[in-house]
């Protein structure tokens, strides 16, 4: 369907995700404050969702992908340089899209150690992995592990990555907003 089919307005893009950024500034700009004048209890709130960290993420996973892309955002901005480096890192060794390249490290290692066999679960194998497949792949794999709907399909702990990263960022969080209070980042 183009966008004359569904009949929707031209949106500004940039106008918008300025906004959004501005808008979101905004709210972590009164977090913070917060957060100072209540230290203890923000530091206290942290703590119960580094605990239980379903606390916050049942919501998310009762709304579905949409809230999911949003809110792992800022996890998937720390991230992203580093991925970044490593596909680099990849890409100068000679590991590609479509797969090794010619005449580079990669091959020259495949052809001397492994021959035409790549073991399955070697780092060689991996590293093939990793330098062929989208970015946008692992995005997906991320959202479809915290979506609930694939709970019974896969039969694994819905989410628990990303029930960890919440947990270790919210305890992070929290010895930040008390080291702040107790003169520690003075």
């Amino acid at each position: 369907m183009s966008q004359q089919a569904l009949d929707l307005p031209n949106i500004d893009w940039p106008k918008l995700w300025d906004t959004i950024l501005a808008s979101s500034i905004y709210a972590l700009t009164g977090v913070n404050n917060w957060s100072i004048r209540h230290p203890y209890v923000a530091a206290g709130a942290l703590i119960c969702i580094s605990a239980n960290p379903d606390i916050l993420l049942t919501p998310l996973r009762l709304t579905g992908r949409t809230a999911c892309y949003i809110c792992l955002l800022p996890l998937r901005l720390i991230l992203w340089p580093f991925k970044l480096l490593g596909r680099f890192i990849l890409y100068i060794f000679g590991f590609r899209k479509q797969g090794v390249a010619k005449d580079s490290l990669a091959s020259q290692y495949q052809s001397h150690l492994y021959g035409g066999y790549v073991p399955r679960d070697s780092t060689f194998a991996r590293f093939q992995s990793y330098g062929t497949a989208d970015y946008y792949d692992d995005i997906e794999e991320a959202l479809i592990s915290a979506n609930v709907d694939d709970y019974e399909n896969r039969g694994l702990d819905a989410g628990s990555a990303v029930a960890v990263a919440v947990s270790w960022l919210s305890a992070i969080g929290a010895v930040f907003v008390l080291g702040r209070k107790w003169g520690w980042w003075n």
